[in-house]
């Protein structure tokens, strides 16, 4: 099922009400999750059966086209046990003079055996705030794998997270910025170890030029009963004038001490 989130909505009830921002991404979370729980639309819902294997890559795009708007679409995939499945997706808006205000959010249910590829270019004009949550639930044996572009917008957060809750469970994180004059791309990601034998990596790379500031957060995560767990974490900063900024703030929470962890 490739369906837009409004249609989805209508067509697969149930579907949509057990996923749609109740274990991955809560309401709760923070007062961003907040507003767009309240009054999103549009967006991407992806349901793969069991046993499926997607061959080509499903992709969709999204753009921002009115001067001093917010955009708040919610993109649902749930790949079911043994499924496997790469998606696209595409952000953009033309170059306004005044602000607007980006809060989208991402739910990835990777069940037992499946693999997700999630690939996301985001180039918003530098007038827009860009504050997205992503997010993925990872079962037993399943991977994820993120590759984020962020190219445009005046300031960027963003921290794709994976949730290995499965054993044996997979997560691997790209993110790409780049920062220009006049913008702050705070970006990273964050991979949540709660289960034994699982493993992630996340990778950082940035160009910093013209005054820009490109800052880099991440966080692994292994809890006391994820035992034997493998993680690291790489963070590259290129800065092309005295004017221009990199920070990194890696952190590590390790609660056991049977693991293999690395920065």
């Amino acid at each position: 099922i490739f369906e837009n989130m409004d249609t989805a909505v209508q067509e697969y009830p149930e579907l949509v009400k057990k996923y749609f921002m109740t274990s991955c991404v809560s309401i709760n979370d923070h007062k961003f999750t907040m507003l767009h729980s309240a009054v999103w639309s549009g967006g991407t819902f992806i349901y793969v059966p069991k046993n499926i294997k997607v061959e080509l890559p499903l992709q969709a795009y999204f753009r921002m086209n009115a001067e001093s708007s917010g955009q708040f679409e919610h993109t649902l995939i749930i790949a079911d046990e043994g499924s496997e499945i790469s998606y696209i997706e595409g952000c953009s808006a033309p170059r306004y003079t005044t602000n607007s205000l980006h809060v989208g959010c991402v739910e990835i249910f990777v069940r037992k055996n499946a693999k997700v590829k999630y690939f996301s270019i985001e180039n918003w004009s530098k007038k827009t705030y860009n504050l997205n949550t992503k997010r993925a639930l990872v079962d037993e044996n399943a991977s994820i794998e993120w590759v984020s572009g962020n190219m445009g917008s005046g300031t960027t957060m963003l921290y794709p997270c994976s949730i290995l809750r499965g054993r044996g469970a997979r997560s691997d994180s790209l993110g790409i910025a780049f920062a220009g004059p006049g913008q702050n791309q705070d970006i990273g990601a964050k991979a949540i170890h709660t289960a034994p034998d699982t493993s992630s990596i996340i990778r950082s790379r940035s160009i910093s030029i013209g005054g820009g500031i490109a800052t880099f957060r991440g966080l692994i995560r292994v809890i006391k009963k994820a035992t034997q767990a493998t993680a690291l974490m790489s963070c590259d900063s290129l800065i092309l004038d005295e004017n221009s900024v990199a920070n990194t703030f890696p952190a590590l929470q390790i609660d056991t001490n049977d693991v293999s962890v690395a920065h």
